[in-house]
């Protein structure tokens, strides 16, 4: 009687292993049939988005001028003002201001300095408010200041990623301009992306980023209409010559995007080169500009770059004949990689121009 007991209490646990391991594999099957079914309605969706627009793949180098919207506070001297990093300034007063140099004028005047105060109207995050602050005496420049150190303009070099047809749009940069150490995206009042020259390359290496030496001209290639987290956005000046002898390309949702070989494009010389790269890992999840990690392969770019250098952000990144990203920043320890974010993002945020 015991033998018999033991077989079938071994058979009773048997069939439970069975029966736990079946939902397992049903839990799993469940899972991977959603996961397909959102990854193909997203894909759809974006397919939807994008069907009536004509995109050019860029990678030209150009020069990026940017005059800010108001005046950016990027250290706080005067703690008692009130004011803090981030905060922009907008009126002195009732005078607008766009500059620092505004600012010392307007603060200098003998009628401000008898007062010795000024009413500050500030952009804080989506809220306009108001500080009344007392002025500053400079002994050594003998001039009256706020106490503050801003930040008005912005000038650099970068990528065009690529242009849109039907809207006469251009995406550029891949990232926001921002105010260095803070990270902060520079308020923008007008801009322009111009034609630039590369005249030298500054090789990158561990922990020595590099960078693109390039003269910028006062040809106006388009005009800025919004400095974003994931780029520059505006509309182009001479859409026939930025686009002649190119052809249109496809673009890929995010969930297009496999880990494997890809190419990036940018302008190293005079013309616009393709180079070998690998996607090492998709973050499907991640929000900003950080969304793939992107690793250069081809052997010409890093002999002459050392990797992902200053410069060639808002280079696209094309694999399988689609557009999926562009390259937006460098990891320091390691210049051949760096990141990517989604062209999906980019295009979201071109149609807000």
């Amino acid at each position: 009687m015991r033998v018999e007991y033991i077989k079938v209490n071994k058979s009773k646990k048997l069939i439970s292993l069975l029966v736990i391991l079946f939902l397992l594999i049903l839990a799993y099957v469940t899972l991977e049939l959603f996961d397909v079914r959102e990854t193909v309605s997203s894909k759809i969706e974006f397919a939807k988005n994008t069907d009536n627009y004509e995109f050019v793949l860029g990678g030209e180098a150009c020069g990026i001028k940017l005059l800010a919207n108001g005046v950016l506070v990027v250290e706080v001297d005067n703690i008692k003002s009130g004011v803090k990093i981030g905060d922009v300034i907008l009126k002195v007063d009732d005078t607008l201001v766009d500059t620092n140099k505004e600012i010392i004028e307007y603060v200098n005047k003998d009628e401000i300095i008898k007062k010795k105060k000024v009413l500050l109207t500030i952009k804080r995050d989506e809220n306009t408010i108001t500080k009344e602050i007392e002025l500053v005496h400079n002994k050594v420049d003998n001039i009256y200041e706020l106490g503050l150190w801003v930040k008005d303009s912005s000038a650099g070099v970068g990528m065009v990623t690529f242009y849109e047809l039907t809207t006469n749009s251009f995406a550029a940069l891949g990232h926001g301009i921002t105010e260095t150490k803070n990270n902060i995206i520079l308020p923008m009042l007008t801009g322009a992306i111009v034609r630039a020259k590369i005249n030298s390359i500054n090789k990158a290496k561990p922990k020595l980023p590099g960078d693109l030496r390039a003269t910028i001209y006062k040809e106006v290639l388009g005009q800025i209409r919004k400095n974003t987290g994931n780029g520059l956005y505006g509309t182009m000046e001479n859409k026939e010559k930025l686009t002649e002898k190119k052809e249109l390309i496809e673009v890929a949702s995010k969930n297009e995007i496999k880990v494997g070989k890809a190419y990036i494009y940018c302008t190293l010389d005079k013309e616009v080169e393709k180079f070998e790269a690998e996607i090492e890992n998709v973050l499907l999840d991640s929000s900003g500009n950080k969304n793939m990690i992107i690793k250069i392969t081809d052997e010409k770019l890093l002999k002459e770059t050392g990797g992902i250098v200053q410069g060639m952000s808002g280079s696209p990144i094309v694999q399988n004949g689609k557009l999926i990203g562009a390259v937006t920043h460098v990891f320091l320890n390691n210049p051949k990689k760096g990141y990517g974010s989604f062209i999906e993002n980019m295009i979201e945020d071109m149609k807000t121009i």
